[in-house]
């Protein structure tokens, strides 16, 4: 059964690309993600980026992340036979919708496994310009923004599920935590 509601944290591979040509890819970072899937049928995801990765390796996400940046998506097909859910990713966001950070605009889809563990791949594009409303940054779409734009590009996101304190999925016992060694 997927989970139609959840809060996780995911450790991501991140590479940023051309907006023109999403093949060229320019950069690469290891990122902490915090997924969030609710809604009356589970029709919403937010994927928020939430800080550096330092060590590639973590099983343990930092207590402390907390959203910056969240790509908002809307569920177009599910599939339990293959325990996959894909979102839509938009570029506005529908009304009365509230997300933890600044919202980031962005066209592309979002593909969520549940089998054993979560994993998801992300392909989003976006082009938007950075503000102030209220001393909170905001980001507003550019549908057709300029060559070598440096707030157009695509990501191409791998991440999978892991320990996170701040963990919620309803109907599920707590993963075995891993022990943490203090080191010194």
């Amino acid at each position: 059964m997927l989970a139609k509601a959840l809060v996780i944290a995911m450790a991501a591979e991140i590479a940023r690309s051309d907006y023109a040509k999403p093949t060229l890819i320019r950069s690469r970072s290891r990122e902490w993600l915090i997924a969030c899937r609710w809604g009356p049928d589970g029709e919403y995801l937010s994927i928020a980026t939430a800080g550096a990765l330092a060590e590639p390796l973590a099983q343990v996400a930092p207590q402390a992340i907390k959203p910056i940046h969240s790509l908002f998506g809307v569920l177009i097909s599910e599939s339990q036979r293959d325990a996959t859910s894909t979102f839509l990713l938009v570029r506005q966001l529908p009304g009365g919708i509230e997300l933890a950070g600044t919202f980031f605009p962005a066209d592309g889809y979002v593909l969520m496994q549940q089998r054993e563990d979560i994993h998801l791949v992300c392909k989003a594009r976006y082009s938007h310009s950075c503000g102030w409303l209220d001393g909170r940054e905001i980001r507003k779409d550019i549908p057709d923004p300029a060559p070598s734009s440096a707030e157009a590009m695509c990501w191409h996101i791998e991440a999978s599920r892991r320990d996170w304190i701040g963990e919620f999925i309803p109907g599920t016992m707590p993963r075995e935590r891993i022990p943490i060694r203090a080191t010194g």
